[in-house]
Order: C-alpha cells, then sequence, then structure tokens
C-alpha cells in the first residue's frame, strides 16, 4: 500500500492510503489505447492552433506497468519522497 502523508503548519496531519488495487486501476487506465489515442490528438490540435512543437508521448506498456507495480510490492516501507517546505509544509510517501 502506498501511503502518502501530509503535515501541515498550523493544521493536522492527514494520511492517504492508495492500496496496490488502486494503483493497479491506475496503470490499467494509463496503457489504454483509447486514452494514448485521445492525448495525441488533443496535442496534435493544440499545436497546430499555437504553431509550437511539443513532445507527444509514446503508449505505455500494461506488461510492463504490471511488472513495475510487482516489484514495487517488494520494497514495502521504502521511503519515496521526503518533503520539507520553509513554512512547515511536509510531504512523505512511503511503500
Amino acid at each position: 500500500m502506498l501511503k502518502v502523508k501530509v503535515k501541515l503548519k498550523d493544521k493536522k496531519e492527514f494520511t492517504v492510503p492508495l492500496p496496490y488495487a488502486l494503483l493497479q486501476a491506475g496503470g490499467w487506465v494509463a496503457s489504454s489505447p483509447l486514452l494514448w489515442k485521445y492525448v495525441n490528438n488533443t496535442f496534435i490540435r493544440k499545436n497546430a492552433e499555437e504553431n509550437t512543437k511539443s513532445f507527444i508521448p509514446a503508449s505505455i506498456d500494461r506488461k510492463e506497468v504490471k511488472h513495475l507495480l510487482r516489484e514495487l510490492k517488494r520494497y514495502r516501507g521504502l521511503t519515496i519522497v521526503d518533503v520539507k517546505d520553509k513554512d512547515g509544509t511536509e510531504v512523505i510517501v512511503r511503500l
């Protein structure tokens, strides 16, 4: 389970748990060919209007997302992000 902990200076600390099943569902959606077709078409239309060049991301392979999540489960307790701001805000992301 991915745990996102946020501490604010004057407020109470709160934790948002993200189960691996939810991450798998998000990975499934992110690797959807239909989603990437929509994203690519949107970038093409936007860049045609602005006459700018932009990076059009390639699609994500579902097998790779599944493999990535399987490997993340092996490293439970690992701190991925630990950020402290000058105003006292702190964000910690752990597996």
